[in-house]
């Protein structure tokens, strides 16, 4: 009866807890500790997956030398290759979950624009970010970075043919 009567909850606010990941030379943070992003695509789940993979795979470099393992480089070397992806995951699940009108528009008009625009130049504009989440061996950042790229391009070419639409009128 008390869970019936509980008000509605919003959903946690997206938060970075970088730049630096882990915290004296024993200890790190990962997953949702890092980076909270919107609970749709998996994207928690596997980027904490993916975290626990590069940890692991320092850690493992650490331990193959004959001297003794060095977790405190270990855990620098963590934070400096997750915490500009963890960075860019919570932009861009930031930008998947704007409020209101505009807030929908700013989700709903770049896919369509990505999927226009791959689909006419695929070689040119890369795929809308739902498949580029799903592109093994990209990282956030390199998403990030790609769709602002494509969001110039197909600004240009818009604003190109919209100019020659109005010089041919």
């Amino acid at each position: 009866a008390d869970v019936a009567a509980k008000g509605a909850s919003a959903l946690p606010s997206f938060r970075y807890a970088g730049p630096r990941l882990h915290e004296g030379g024993r200890t790190v943070i990962l997953g949702d500790c890092v980076h909270t992003v919107k609970p749709y695509f998996g994207l928690g789940a596997n980027s904490a997956l993916e975290d626990v993979q590069i940890l692991g795979d320092i850690l493992s470099n650490a331990s193959s030398s004959d001297a003794a393992p060095n977790y405190g480089d270990a855990v620098r070397q963590f934070t400096d290759r997750r915490a500009a992806d963890s960075r860019a995951l919570v932009t861009l699940s930031r930008g998947l979950d704007r409020p209101g009108k505009l807030g929908t528009m700013r989700f709903v008009l770049p896919l369509i624009l990505d999927g226009m625009f791959h689909k006419l130049a695929p070689k040119l504009f890369a795929p809308g970010i739902f498949g580029m989440f799903q592109l093994e061996g990209v990282g956030f950042r390199q998403i990030q970075r790609r769709k602002r790229l494509d969001r110039v391009m197909q600004s240009l070419v818009i604003l190109g043919g919209l100019s020659a639409a109005g010089a041919g009128a």
